[in-house]
């Protein structure tokens, strides 16, 4: 397999900070990842490192096709994603299929793997100014993992879709593949990273590899499902793991899965439905100099406090917990009316 593209992409002209950048993204790409790498160098060789970044931003977009490192493979493929009945496949030329295959879906082979091109031309993710963060880059956990045959290790990066789909070998499997064994079990743990920025020492968490990717699996799962399109998951969730001091992955996932257990709002919008509430009190209409007099900020912090809330450290949003004992001892006080 064709990976020895760092240091020449390294070496490729640009700013510090996009070094910084290349380098840290090129130490953990994933077996899958690598391979498809080669398949873009080989397709558009970035000219500068601007265009290294958005090479490696775009790698979502390409498809790897496991084991299937020839035409006669990629023919075989295709039959079988046609639903070909077995009584006839023998009577394809393999060959002249895979090619013909290859012509609507134009790729490379690299390796054992056929790595299909995308349809459109990426988009431009990265314009030379603000290099994106991590949680713009849609995985959850990333582990390293090693074997008898290859101490140094290969990385994974989850989650693994065509593990759970069954659809062919994805992450996982061409990471064994480049192990040279057969399952997780025969694997040691070097190092993993999550893309929570909380969970501390995930690879001293878990004394199996199995568990650490079967809660990674679901943490990449819930972070895309994103509360079923729930526009503002990121914030809620965030608070949630700030008020709950998460640091394990297996808690992330369970908050993640418990979300709505959690009220979230924003301090700007509480403030906002409280001055709405205000507004129909008899003082309040006894216009703006009387409202003038009143700290509605003040009030409104006390009433969330008085409710079971409490504020994130951004001091951007209240959260609190509905099952809290805190919250159900929380009767009477203050209110609006």
């Amino acid at each position: 397999m064709e990976c020895g593209y760092d240091e020449s992409i390294l070496r490729l002209p640009g700013t510090a900070a996009e070094k910084q950048w290349l380098t840290e993204h090129l130490e953990v790409l994933s077996v899958r990842e690598r391979i498809i790498l080669s398949a873009a160098m080989a397709r558009e060789p970035p000219q500068d490192m601007t265009g290294a970044v958005n090479c490696l931003l775009s790698l979502d977009g390409y498809e790897v096709r496991g084991h299937v490192g020839s035409y006669e493979a990629l023919g075989e493929l295709f039959l079988s994603e046609q639903c070909v009945p077995q009584d006839q496949r023998a009577y394809f030329d393999m060959n002249a299929l895979g090619q013909a295959y290859e012509d609507q879906h134009p790729g490379l082979f690299i390796g054992n793997c056929y790595v299909e091109y995308p349809d459109s031309q990426p988009v431009i993710a990265y314009d030379g100014h603000d290099l994106p963060g991590a949680e713009a880059e849609g995985w959850s956990v990333r582990l390293k993992l090693a074997s008898e045959a290859v101490p140094d290790g290969v990385w994974v990066r989850l989650p693994d879709y065509n593990e759970v789909n069954e659809d062919g070998p994805g992450e996982i499997r061409l990471a064994l593949d480049e192990l040279r064994v057969r399952t997780i079990q025969e694997c040691t743990l070097l190092d993993a990273r999550c893309i929570l920025p909380c969970v501390h020492d995930l690879a001293g968490q878990y004394s199996d590899p199995a568990d650490l990717i079967y809660d990674g699996q679901n943490l990449g799962f819930l972070l895309d499902e994103r509360g079923q399109g729930s526009p503002d998951f990121l914030e809620r969730f965030a608070a949630a793991l700030e008020f709950e001091s998460c640091r394990r992955l297996s808690d992330a996932v369970n908050i993640a899965d418990g979300l709505s257990g959690y009220d979230v709002i924003s301090r700007d919008k509480f403030l906002d439905n409280v001055t709405e509430e205000l507004s129909k009190q008899a003082w309040a209409k006894g216009g703006d100099a009387v409202k003038g007099c009143f700290d509605y900020a003040a009030y409104a912090a006390a009433l969330a406090e008085q409710q079971g809330y409490q504020v994130t450290d951004d001091e951007g949003y209240y959260i609190r917990k509905r099952d809290s004992p805190v919250l159900e001892q929380q009767q009477g006080g203050m209110t609006m009316q």
